[in-house]
């Protein structure tokens, strides 16, 4: 489904607005939909054929939904297949459903992902994956952090991900994690002011 970019019911305030098939990268009026009446894209009863068919990107997406909605019944099919799921990638999206089913340990996995990829890969998708946690010492310091260094597709990743945490979250909370993680890390002001205005929606 892609996102259109034209429709105003939400303006983002972003560099840069592309069109997705990527329904998370924006937090557009079809995202909101999508994840308030909880629609499931690529079932992840489809799993197995997309290995067949090497699909990692819709592989990816399918999981990582799953995680997002917190569907349970998705995982015998995950934990059948998860010796196949070896792009890092697709660790991560294993890594992020089952945090969202409430195994803790899996954001030192996820954190461990992005200290390896998430410099070098400035579009990694475990920034994405982060703005869907609500802890600040781990994934949200690391958000914190990705700010120093994020322009062109990075930046665009790192304010989708400030977007839907602030979405879900609440804007007071993460005003205050933003700054308080901020002045913890040593980020420049004008950094955090620049992220913190900019990537944001009006209702």
């Amino acid at each position: 489904m892609k996102l259109i970019a034209t429709i105003v019911l939400c303006i983002c305030l972003a560099d840069t607005a592309l069109a997705s098939d990527n329904w998370v990268f924006a937090l557009s009026p079809q995202a909101r939909e999508i994840y308030e009446k909880r629609i499931v894209q690529i079932p992840c009863e489809k799993i197995s054929e997309l290995l067949r068919e090497k699909n990692d990107e819709d592989l990816y997406l399918a999981i990582r939904d799953a995680g997002i909605f917190k569907q349970e019944s998705c995982k015998p099919i995950i934990q059948k297949h998860r010796n196949q799921l070896t792009q890092l990638g697709l660790k991560g999206a294993v890594s992020f459903y089952l945090l969202r089913l409430g195994d803790r340990q899996q954001i030192n996995v996820l954190a461990e992902i992005f200290d390896k990829d998430a410099r070098t890969v400035g579009d990694h998708w475990v920034v994405e994956l982060f703005g869907f946690l609500d802890d600040w010492d781990v994934s949200g310091r690391r958000l914190v952090r990705h700010s120093v260094y994020s322009d062109g597709a990075a930046s665009e990743l790192l304010c989708s991900a400030i977007m839907w945490r602030r979405y879900l979250y609440g804007e007071k909370i993460f005003k205050e994690k933003w700054y308080e993680v901020g002045e913890k890390e040593r980020i420049e002001k004008r950094i955090l002011d620049h992220f913190h205005e900019t990537c944001k929606c009006k209702p």
